[in-house]
């Protein structure tokens, strides 16, 4: 079953800048991917909205007040058995361009939580959550990180980092439907080649 789960902890996470936003290099990917960024919080919002309004039908009230986090941090995640079932329904495959990786750690304590969520092919749709298990399985290709954004509640001290990463393996695929010879996918694999410069980026961050 889809995942609820609120995506921050309230709406009043906003986006922070951070030395990551002053880059000096030209990015001819930072306008796709500030899309990707803007669809996810989109997203974030509709569900956050979502389960507010969930809560005011439950609770029978006029008003629905923010719940604030409680003032430890939240243990940290348990890694989920593996099993067939858990492994069913991923919606982390081949065609999936883009998935971003959600942490939230309190102020600058250590990170307490790792979600990761399948970029939608519109991005006017909802995002899939990707279950731990579905990730360990399937994430292989998109071990790079390509863009970083942050953000943050003052009110309940929590930080969250939005990673996104890119398929590196749609790369692969790419090159060789557009007919490249051995030489030329050698050189696109050790980055010399130019063509799909539009679908992954050139500089990569570290992880």
């Amino acid at each position: 079953m889809p995942s609820t789960a609120p995506i921050f902890c309230c709406t009043a996470a906003v986006p922070v800048r951070t030395s990551i936003d002053n880059k000096q290099h030209h990015d001819q990917n930072r306008e796709v991917h500030d899309a990707i960024f803007r669809s996810f919080l989109d997203f974030a919002i509709r569900r956050q909205r979502a389960g507010d309004l969930l809560k005011i039908i439950a609770d029978g009230a006029g008003t629905c007040d923010k719940t604030t986090s409680q003032t430890t941090p939240p243990p940290p995640m348990c890694i989920p058995p593996f099993t067939l079932e858990a492994l069913k329904d991923n919606p982390l495959t081949s065609p999936t361009l883009y998935c971003i990786h959600l942490t939230s750690r309190r102020d600058f304590g250590p990170v307490y939580s790792h979600r990761y969520f399948a970029c939608p092919e519109k991005l006017e749709d909802d995002w899939r959550e990707i279950s731990l298990v579905q990730w360990f399985a399937e994430g292989a290709p998109f071990k790079m990180k390509a863009e970083k954004w942050d953000i943050k509640c003052v009110g309940d001290s929590t930080f969250f980092r939005l990673s996104l990463r890119p398929n590196l393996g749609m790369r692969k695929r790419e090159q060789v439907k557009l007919g490249m010879d051995v030489a030329e996918l050698e050189g696109a694999m050790n980055g010399s080649w130019e063509g799909l410069d539009s679908q992954i980026p050139e500089c990569l961050v570290e992880q």
